[in-house]
């Protein structure tokens, strides 16, 4: 129930987030906790699933890097948060969609599949919308303004973090 968009162009990127926060079957509107999306020790990250793994992530991250800006530096290092995660909650498992840029890069991670962003992504519920919006050539502001204004899981307000190279 949310949507973080991405587009990467030869200046930098961009990665946009909604806001909405559901329990059950009850929103929070105009959320503006930073659990979607964040910036922590020289990486943006945004998230897309359950606000426990990415608070959890985002307490990780604060003490840990990949060791490099490669698919493989972030298997590396999500291999890591996996095990700091089971010995915190007894659950190692990884169920969000993220994007974590890191060094003028931005990689899209869906379990342990990691992939280096070359033009533009999107994950989460209004992910389509987005796409589309992307795919047509607008940004990942006005991608998720898209997934806001035609997806039920999708909520203003939208919050951006640009990154130049």
């Amino acid at each position: 129930m949310s949507v973080v968009a991405c587009k990467v162009t030869e200046n930098g990127y961009e990665i946009a987030a909604d806001s909405i926060s559901v329990r059950g079957y009850t929103q929070t509107k105009n959320n503006t906790a930073r659990s979607k999306l964040f910036e922590v020790n020289n990486m943006v990250i945004g998230s897309v699933g359950y606000a426990e793994e990415s608070s959890l992530l985002h307490i990780f991250a604060k003490t840990h890097q990949p060791a490099a800006a490669t698919e493989e530096g972030l298997l590396e290092f999500w291999g890591e948060f996996a095990e700091w995660k089971k010995k915190r909650i007894d659950r190692g498992n990884i169920e969000n969609s993220y994007f974590v840029g890191i060094k003028g890069k931005v990689f899209a991670i869906h379990e342990w599949l990691i992939e280096n962003i070359v033009s533009y992504e999107a994950i989460g519920a209004g992910m389509d919308f987005a796409l589309a919006a992307l795919h047509l050539g607008h940004n990942a502001k006005a991608a998720v303004a898209t997934a806001i204004e035609l997806s039920v899981f999708c909520e203003a307000p939208i919050q951006v973090i640009k990154k130049s190279k």
